[in-house]
């Protein structure tokens, strides 16, 4: 594998690998434990906001997002305009997780 970074990432990344003592293996493996353990946090806080929303609004996200999504509801209401950013970063987030697992 070639990897291809400017001089300064290329310092700040060789900086930050002498802290693993030239282990790659072991730095990458931590970084991403590091970012799995970060979508887990982010998936987990956002069902939070999905369950304050669907108790506020009375409907589950999947199907509020499939009525946001062909315009049966109004992109003006704020909380519709985050709650359906959030189920899209939750989709990312799981699909992301999905392929670091």
């Amino acid at each position: 594998m070639d990897i291809s970074l400017d001089n300064i990432t290329e310092k700040r990344f060789n900086k930050f690998l002498r802290l693993y003592q030239g282990n790659f293996n072991r730095f990458i493996n931590e970084f991403i434990d590091f970012r799995i353990k970060e979508l887990k946090k982010g998936i987990r806080n956002i069902e939070l906001d999905f369950a304050k929303y669907e108790k506020e609004y009375g409907i589950s996200t999947v199907e509020f997002y499939r009525k946001f999504s062909t315009g049966k509801y109004d992109d003006e209401n704020n909380d519709f305009l985050i709650w359906s950013g959030e189920y899209e970063a939750y989709n990312d987030f799981r699909s992301e997780l999905k392929q670091l697992l």
